[in-house]
């Protein structure tokens, strides 16, 4: 595969023949098979952003606990127990730590609004991967899913739809070679190698998982959905629903382990008739099993990660469709000012997130009444500025830029005879016939330059700008009717989501100061004092980055290999073994395999203050916010009887926690126990929470272990066990 730039297939053979199998094969196959819709990469990039976002603000109200030197694991034991790269190691203090979350979030800020995307979806996955290196004890399965999906995240332009980026319009591609395809699914979709890793990456996780679960509790006694719902310490109220219905238990577990195994195949279909209909199905039925996952289980962010990754999946189908379903309603030509620095680009951001319902040209004049006609003087799009075109003998006299299509058409557009290709900005270009550009490096001035007053503006002149003050016109098109200033804008906020909050902006005192104050007093003054001077930036032909995917090719086959290895047990080629956990690619996807575990239990602290006062340090300040309600009863023989939480799942304030002291109860982890003991006595007795009489004196960690019957069996009694007695 090739990699394309700018939703192009370069080099993929003559459009004369769909009939020719070679040529159908890279123009409908393969883009079916492994493209990506960029509209689909632009809610993945939102979303994700998003998701990262919760994820880093649930985090950062246990940041004291989970991650600075203070809590359950200071910084020298986590760089001496793992080989792993962090900036949470630099420094351990509280402080450092949530200075390095408000650098995470200020990355992912850029990365969901597409500013410089590509930089700042590289630095938002080194920050998440550092921060998962930071403390692994609190990390599950979908925290690997997040990783790995960011990870490949990275190579895809995820800034070529609804982004800043996306405004500056950028040429990157002859339009004859953008039209070249036009009407095919190569005209939509992205493909390299790059779109290909994300699809692959996403079958693994599940194509691997199914093949774990070989047990007969998956295969043939259909138990698995029953021993899953009777994990106390991740069983819902819906759970404990489900647990009396078991025919339904039973289907669930067969259809869990039929779709995680054919779902992925949903994505690959290569006839275009189907594709877009099962892939986007596919996608529907990834999102409801991860949503009915998170019913009836606690698993944190786990519930949406999947689903949100499967977002980048939806075809080009759907979002024509989307389309077709929100038909246009209005019309509008937009004229603005080009003077006013960023107007340009403040409009085209706003008609790309919010004009979704309107088709919006705008068109940048020096004249209320200039025409759109091909004759007419012309300013092109190129490099992201407005650029001159001369059209008379080195005079250079007013002209328009025109910009047509609303953000919803896929196809890249066709500016003829300027080279421009924009369909990655979400906005196509009215094909109009422009003269040759100036030279490069030139921007020379539209007005007359013999003003006495500043540069390139006389203020004598009877045809200057907008010379009544306007700095904006909305036409609506339907209705044949001008608006100009604040009531132009007002029409655009009509037009927009924004609608309600029109009865706010048409109040008599909002739309005076509006008239009034903003283009009189601010657009126009600013546009005399910033009018940019860019100089004029030649179309650049789709370059093919080799390197790029020969390192991607590479990278896929390491992450297929270790998929490979960790099924089979054999080892990894040393040669190459270091990049995937380098990468922190390294992954194993063995949830609930080979059955869901059959022995669970609950968490009891119970501990003495310096006064003798018996507490559950499990409810103090050891694990703020917890819901547990566990209790002990002590007879007269000295036996204590444990009573069990109602919801044994609401013992944790997050999911975090529950992944954490999970860890505690295995043997793998019992070291960690040490400092789990030495942070209980410090929250309980420092900081001046408890006066010296309450400070703890000590306390035990209990696991009461129980086991879950076969269906239809008696459960076994319940097991206390001590994991670890600390005195403070």
């Amino acid at each position: 595969m090739k990699a394309l730039r700018r939703g192009s297939l370069s080099g993929l053979g003559p459009s004369s023949s769909y009939s020719n199998a070679p040529y159908r094969f890279t123009t409908h196959t393969l883009p079916c098979m492994f493209g990506l819709d960029y509209r689909s990469m632009a809610l993945f990039r939102i979303c994700i952003g998003i998701l990262l976002l919760l994820d880093l603000c649930v985090r950062s109200t246990y940041l004291h606990d989970h991650y600075a030197n203070n809590g359950v694991w200071p910084n020298h034991e986590a760089v001496e127990s793992y080989y792993a790269y962090s900036v949470h190691f630099i420094n351990g203090h509280e402080y450092f730590q949530a200075a390095m979350f408000l650098l995470n979030g200020l990355f992912i800020l850029f990365m969901i609004i597409g500013w410089h995307t590509r930089i700042f979806t590289c630095m938002s996955w080194f920050m998440l991967t550092s921060l998962h290196n930071r403390n692994m004890l609190v990390l599950n399965g979908g925290d690997d899913f997040l990783r790995v999906m960011m990870f490949w995240a990275m190579f895809l332009p995820l800034g070529a739809r609804y982004s800043v980026d996306a405004t500056n319009l950028q040429t990157n591609q002859p339009a004859a070679q953008a039209a070249q395809h036009h009407g095919t699914p190569a005209n939509k979709y992205y493909l390299s190698w790059a779109s290909a890793a994300p699809l692959l990456q996403f079958s693994l996780v599940y194509w691997f998982t199914a093949a774990l679960k070989d047990s007969p509790e998956w295969q043939s006694e259909f138990t698995a959905v029953y021993y899953a719902v009777h994990l106390d310490q991740f069983a819902t109220v819906w759970a404990v629903m489900l647990r009396g219905f078991p025919a339904i238990m039973k289907m669930l577990t067969f259809v869990t382990w039929y779709f995680e195994f054919y779902g992925p195949f949903f994505f690959f279909l290569p006839f275009s008739t189907l594709h877009g209909p099962v892939r986007t199905l596919g996608v529907l039925g990834f999102i409801a099993m991860h949503f009915g996952f998170g019913m009836c289980l606690e698993l944190g962010f786990f519930m949406y990660i999947p689903g949100v990754s499967a977002l980048l999946f939806l075809p080009a189908w759907f979002w024509d469709n989307l389309a077709n379903f929100f038909k246009t309603k209005t019309s509008f030509t937009i004229i603005y000012n080009p003077r006013v620095y960023g107007l340009d680009k403040a409009l085209s951001l706003f008609r790309m997130f919010f004009l979704l319902r309107a088709n919006a040209t705008l068109v940048a004049s020096y004249s209320t009444t200039s025409s759109l006609s091909a004759a007419s003087p012309a300013y092109a799009r190129v490099g992201g500025r407005p650029t001159v075109v001369d059209s008379d003998d080195d005079k250079y006299n007013k002209g328009v830029a025109v910009m047509a299509g609303g953000p919803m058409m896929a196809g890249p557009a066709d500016v003829e005879g300027s080279g421009a290709g924009a369909g990655p900005a979400g906005m196509d270009s009215v094909s109009i016939n422009m003269p040759a550009s100036p030279a490069a490096g030139t921007r020379p001035s539209p007005y007359n330059s013999s003003s006495s007053g500043e540069e390139g503006y006389d203020d004598d002149d009877e045809d200057q700008p907008f010379p009544t003050g306007e700095w904006i016109s909305v036409v609506d098109d339907m209705r044949d009717t001008r608006y100009t200033g604040y009531d132009g804008v007002l029409q655009l906020v009509r037009a927009s989501v924004l609608f309600f909050t029109l009865p706010l902006l048409r109040a008599d005192i909002v739309r005076r100061v509006g008239s009034s104050i903003i283009g009189p007093y601010i657009m126009l003054p600013m546009a005399k004092k910033l009018y940019p001077r860019y100089p004029t930036l030649p179309a650049v032909a789709g370059r093919r980055f080799w390197i790029k995917e020969i390192i991607l090719c590479f990278l896929i086959f390491t992450t297929i290999n270790w998929n490979f290895a960790t099924f089979y047990q054999y080892p990894v080629n040393p040669t190459y073994r270091w990049v995937t956990p380098a990468l922190r690619l390294d992954q194993w996807w063995g949830m609930f395999s080979p059955h869901p575990p059959k022995v669970d239990g609950w968490m009891y602290m119970p501990g003495e203050l310096h006064d003798g006062t018996h507490v559950n340090v499990f409810e103090g300040f050891g694990v703020r916010g917890g819901k547990g309600d566990a209790r002990v009863e002590v007879k007269e023989d000295g036996s204590r009887v444990y009573t069990k939480p109602e919801l044994v799942s609401h013992q944790f304030p997050i999911q975090r926690w529950r992944k954490y002291l999970m860890n505690l109860q295995g043997a793998t982890h019992q070291d960690k126990r040490l400092h789990f003991g030495r942070y209980l006595c410090r929250e309980w007795n420092w900081y001046g929470r408890h006066p010296g009489p309450k400070q703890l004196k000590n306390f035990r960690i209990m696991y009461i272990q129980t086991y879950t019957p076969a269906p239809g069996q008696t459960p076994l009694p319940d097991t206390p066990i001590e994991l670890w007695n600390h005195a403070c």
